[in-house]
């Protein structure tokens, strides 16, 4: 029988790898992606280990095994689930996470725009109407000629030049609206050299380690009694 791990007071374990498996294939991540999310976590944990050190939880016996668990964890699962924030809410609350390093802006293909959305920027920004055609990919939805790097990046300011009226897309950044209609969920975008992915992936860590101490110390208490 296998040991009984510090996830484990959060998720059973075959539960995990079968959402795990299936956010794989939802989110259609290929070799490259695989090998970028575990850099991101990779990066994620030198965070964790400074935040929650396990030299702390020496009575609990939590290892560094436990802390790279709880952040995979945290990369696919919303923190409503343990009666947190969802990945929006955090993401609303934390912008200052943000340091405008303009990769976002710089590195993404295509940048998404919904029909529902394109008349309101073409309107407030006429000279959109030739920068912009339809995206054959995907129905309903339109992008930029030229996005990669996008035209409308203020490399100067580290500022979008139209950020009012900048595609729900880049204003959800780090976060990818998927799923079908009436089951939408946002995502992070698990970007190795994106800060503000990193902070989000890091509190959500923070927050289910806490949650799966909290448990197992009671569990402790229990098993006393």
């Amino acid at each position: 029988m296998s040991q009984f791990r510090l996830r484990d007071y959060l998720i059973d374990r075959e539960l995990f790898e079968s959402i795990r498996n299936a956010a794989l294939q939802e989110e259609a991540w290929d070799e490259d992606k695989q090998d970028e999310v575990k850099r991101f976590e990779k990066n994620v944990l030198q965070w964790m280990r400074k935040k929650r050190p396990v030299k702390r939880y020496k009575k609990f016996s939590i290892k560094k095994l436990d802390l790279k668990e709880i952040i995979e964890l945290a990369d696919i699962s919303s923190l409503k689930l343990f009666q947190g924030p969802s990945n929006l809410e955090l993401a609303q609350i934390h912008s200052e996470w943000c340091n405008h390093c303009g990769k976002c802006c710089t590195q993404s293909s295509p940048i998404f725009i919904h029909r529902d959305e394109l008349k309101a920027i073409i309107t407030l920004n006429p000279s959109l109407k030739d920068e912009i055609i339809p995206n054959h990919r995907y129905q309903e939805h339109f992008r930029f000629k030229e996005d990669q790097p996008c035209k409308f990046h203020d490399w100067e300011q580290k500022r979008c030049r139209i950020y009012d009226t900048r595609p729900q897309v880049c204003q959800n950044y780090p976060l990818m609206l998927i799923g079908s209609e009436g089951k939408e969920h946002h995502i992070i975008n698990l970007r190795q050299d994106c800060h503000y992915a990193t902070k989000l992936v890091l509190e959500k860590s923070i927050f289910l380690f806490d949650e799966a101490v909290k448990r197992k110390s009671k569990k402790n208490r229990n098993s006393q009694n």
